[in-house]
């Protein structure tokens, strides 16, 4: 029997979205048709669904206390120049210090704890995003600027044009309530970098001009609700982009700025559209990150899966392989050795490889507690 293909049986979200009893057949993809030596596994009861897409992330500073220093900013911009004139001080200088890998590390374990298995960075992709111990998947082909604010307008424009068409370039754009936030896609369209590949990260001052124009033009806008509202006690209007035709996606930001994962953000996001209202279109992170494998459960897609009963999160596999559960669930996979841990006191089961990287990270995920390994170990994959 080969352990690296399972079958597993529960209700799964079709392509449309909707909730089917079938038959999930992974390798290190999602396969059409059981492989005749699969592990088959009984998940009666819960729900399989795609691992999250965080479309908006910056990993390496997901160490931070969530710190501002005025109770409301106009213009992040103002929050960004603030927080650069105290990076030397404490508690941002010591923690500045740490290697980056751990940096790095650290944000991509919060995203995989919360269910998400992909991640669009918005900063250098740093060579240790890439590696195969790193927690979760990070988007490869991007481009990227950090703001009209602090990139230069010449480095902005040849970020922009170096970046393939069919590849995302992404931005921070009109993150404000004032005229500087509202003048910023103007701005941006005079400079040339306004395309099919285009994606705006928060949008909270686009104007209903900007709206109208770059709904149908761009390849879509990623918003970060709980950032928005720490900073600048204001959303984006989500609504009327949608209205207008514009693709969105859901990013978590850091824990800087941010309430903590994407959870928090589909919470902010369910509360700006209450069920009582009409039905928020589905997200679009597949076609703004341009890889569409990501997000479905169809023939060919990652085999990324998320296993849930009710609100709780029960079990992570990545590249079909579970990463973290409950010890229920992990004891159904005999040949994955774990380590016994707990998550905001509730008991959990880590994978033996990602265990392993957990202890030499130098920096700890809040809530995780990881028991010792045992003294000695073998990875489910070693040869």
């Amino acid at each position: 029997m080969n352990y690296k293909l399972l079958t597993l049986r529960g209700a799964a979200t079709s392509i449309r979205g909707q909730l089917i009893h079938r038959d999930l057949h992974l390798g290190a993809t999602i396969l059409a048709d059981p492989p005749p030596d699969a592990l088959k596994i009984d998940l009666e009861g819960c729900t399989l669904r795609p691992g999250r897409v965080n479309a908006h992330d910056h990993l390496e500073l997901n160490h931070y206390p969530r710190s501002k220093f005025r109770d409301r900013y106009p213009n992040a911009h103002l929050w960004g120049e603030d927080m650069s004139a105290r990076l030397d001080h404490e508690p941002f200088r010591s923690l500045r210090a740490y290697p980056l890998e751990d940096r790095c590390f650290i944000g991509g374990l919060k995203n995989l704890l919360s269910g998400v298995t992909t991640v669009a960075h918005h900063n250098p992709p740093h060579r240790c995003l890439y590696q195969s111990d790193f927690p979760v998947r990070v988007l490869k082909r991007y481009g990227w600027a950090h703001s009209l604010h602090f990139t230069p307008e010449s480095e902005l424009i040849r970020s922009y044009q170096a970046t393939p068409p069919d590849q995302p370039w992404f931005i921070h754009l009109a993150e404000g309530i004032d005229a500087v936030a509202a003048s910023e896609y103007s701005r941006l369209k005079v400079l040339g970098c306004i395309g099919p590949n285009t994606v705006l990260i928060h949008g909270v001052g686009l104007t209903a001009h900007d709206i109208a124009d770059a709904a149908p033009r761009i390849r879509g806008l990623v918003i970060c609700p709980t950032t928005n509202a720490y900073l600048l006690g204001q959303f984006p209007p989500l609504a009327g982009w949608i209205a207008a035709g514009g693709k969105y996606a859901l990013g978590s930001d850091s824990r800087l700025t941010a309430d903590g994962t994407l959870l928090d953000e589909e919470a902010a996001l369910n509360q700006l559209f209450p069920q009582a209202d009409a039905p928020l279109p589905p997200s679009s992170e597949s076609h703004i990150l341009g890889d569409p494998r990501l997000a479905h459960l169809e023939p060919g897609a990652y085999a990324d899966v998320i296993v849930s009963e009710g609100a709780d999160l029960r079990l992570v596999i990545r590249a079909g392989v579970p990463q973290f559960g409950d010890p229920d669930l992990m004891a159904k996979f005999p040949k994955i050795q774990t380590v016994a841990a707990r998550l905001f006191g509730k008991p959990k089961s880590i994978q033996i490889d990602l265990a392993r990287r957990i202890h030499r990270c130098a920096l700890n995920e809040p809530g995780l507690e990881v028991d010792a390994l045992p003294s000695r170990s073998f990875g489910w994959f070693r040869r």
